[in-house]
């Protein structure tokens, strides 16, 4: 049996976060700008187009149920097929654990006279 947690649903999609519905059950939110920050990235890395929301945002579940990018093509090595172009992806365990549960992002009341606003 495999009990690595997959990408079963994107719910949504904003700058630098995707909140998504595992196969556990749980919605979580996984935070990319933390992690943005922490690869330092430079022009010729892999996830440097991820640092422009206008790529970020086409976030799709791939093969392995897993978040991938298809407008972010890089190339590898496989070792049957040589080079080879795919969608970028990311290690749906790895996500997983990168991830906060949706309680964590509660609503707030700021005051009784406005709105209640989404706060972490």
């Amino acid at each position: 049996m495999n009990d690595i947690p997959k990408i079963i649903e994107i719910i949504k999609i904003e700058p630098y976060k995707v909140t998504c519905r595992w196969s556990t059950g749980e919605i979580r939110v996984i935070d990319f700008e933390k992690k943005i920050k922490e690869w330092k990235l430079s022009p010729g890395d892999n996830a440097y187009p991820l640092l422009n929301y206008e790529n970020f945002k086409y976030a799709t579940i791939g093969e392995g149920n897993t978040l991938c990018w298809p407008n972010i093509q890089i190339k590898h090595i496989n070792f049957s097929k040589g080079e080879i172009t795919s969608p970028l992806a990311f290690c749906p365990e790895n996500l997983y654990h990168d991830s906060q549960p949706i309680n964590n992002f509660r609503l707030v009341k700021i005051r009784k006279s406005e709105k209640i606003y989404a706060s972490k």
